[in-house]
């Protein structure tokens, strides 16, 4: 490896995050209120392009195209489930009323598509989170080091969403800190390193959070999404409990 080659390969982590923010904000100053979501996808083939080449990029693919993923992509879609029907009885008894049937518009599922979150993954999960499992390996509980970090600067990405109100500090930060990324490494290591496994639970999330937006409304609808995130706090908890902090890591090859 030449000298350029090293210095990418000492930096490649400060270098994927500060290109996948700037690969996917540079269009604010032009909307002011969206971003796109595939900036940490190209960060990672630049960063792998730059630091291991070929070999590098098909490594890369074959996460992307590890579609074995098994019973894993009923699982995680089916977490999100469990988790908002639990909140919604919660909320309920809490005495919140129904303001209207779930809904599920063409549109917004075409947007989902096209731009959802599910487009970042193979930034995040298909590069990040692995390259970090490896670089901790040796280190005490490294998976739980590489999940906490890449949830950390996957929140950072957040930021523009919460600085326009689409989303709320707490979501963007806290959720996926400590609810959203846990559950994803967990996936992904158990699935094998299945990419597509991660990319339905995203994009599965997003989906559901449109089906039950008109559901509540109000302070009604804020206690509605806060009795959600706790349930899949409770839920990434015990996964990190039962798996010994691992979330299902076995190894390098993942």
């Amino acid at each position: 490896m030449n000298r350029s080659g090293k210095f990418f390969m000492k930096y490649r982590f400060p270098l994927f995050f500060l290109l996948s923010y700037l690969l996917s904000w540079w269009l604010l100053p032009v909307t002011r209120e969206g971003m796109l979501p595939y900036g940490p996808a190209f960060a990672a083939v630049i960063v792998i392009a730059l630091t291991v080449g070929r070999a590098g990029l098909r490594e890369f693919w074959g996460r992307l195209t590890q579609f074995r993923g098994g019973w894993f992509y009923l699982i995680g879609p089916a977490i999100l489930a469990g988790g908002l029907v639990l909140a919604l009885v919660a909320n309920v008894l809490l005495g919140a009323p129904v303001s209207a049937p779930p809904q599920l518009p063409l549109v917004a599922v075409a947007f989902l598509l096209l731009l959802g979150g599910q487009w970042e993954e193979p930034g995040w999960t298909g590069y990040a989170l692995p390259e970090l499992q490896k670089r901790y390996a040796n280190t005490a509980n490294g998976p739980l080091i590489a999940t906490l970090i890449v949830g950390t600067f996957r929140a950072i990405w957040h930021l523009p969403l919460v600085l326009v109100g689409a989303i709320p500090w707490y979501e963007a930060f806290l959720i996926n800190v400590l609810v959203f990324q846990p559950i994803i490494s967990w996936l992904y290591n158990k699935s094998r390193g299945s990419v597509p496994v991660v990319m339905v639970f995203h994009f599965a999330s997003n989906l559901f959070a449109v089906v039950v937006s008109p559901i509540f409304t109000g302070s009604d609808k804020i206690q509605y999404v806060l009795l959600y995130y706790v349930l899949g706090f409770l839920v990434a908890l015990v996964i990190a409990w039962r798996s010994g902090f691992k979330f299902g890591w076995r190894g390098a090859k993942t």
